[in-house]
């Protein structure tokens, strides 16, 4: 088998697998991957517009309105007017959300802390390093 071919299946087959877990009784914390991503985003960049959030994930509007719509119904995000169209709204974490968000990504470090304890620092930080590379790599 190629190099090539090989990173293609064990991506395939990774992405697979994680997409299983996260839907199964095996999933790290209560936040789906949606919901914790946005989460995540707002948390790190800010408050933010829904398109942009839709540009930041690749998604259609439609389909972050909704996501959006179950975060602030459940009181995880609020909306507040744009000061620069106050017209628009903007997007921001609440304390409510902020908890959740961090509940879940205290648990989700554990995981990874557990599933990499054999790994060396250095294979850690390598892979880090390259796993970012291609992230980076699919939406340049």
């Amino acid at each position: 088998m190629d190099i090539i071919e090989n990173i293609e299946y064990e991506l395939t087959t990774f992405i697979r697998r994680a997409v299983s877990m996260d839907s199964s009784d095996k999933r790290i914390g209560s936040l789906e991957r949606a919901p914790y991503l946005l989460l995540r985003q707002l948390e790190e960049y800010g408050p933010a517009r829904i398109r942009t959030l839709a540009d930041e994930f690749k998604l259609d509007i439609s389909t972050l309105s909704r996501q959006t719509a179950l975060l602030e119904s459940r009181g995880w995000i609020e909306r507040t007017p744009d000061p620069d169209d106050r017209r628009a709204s903007l997007l921001q974490i609440s304390p409510a959300g902020r908890d959740m968000l961090f509940s879940d990504q205290r648990k989700r470090i554990r995981r990874y802390q557990e599933m990499l304890a054999e790994w060396t620092p250095e294979e850690r930080e390598v892979f880090a390093r390259l796993l970012s590379r291609l992230s980076g790599s699919l939406f340049p």
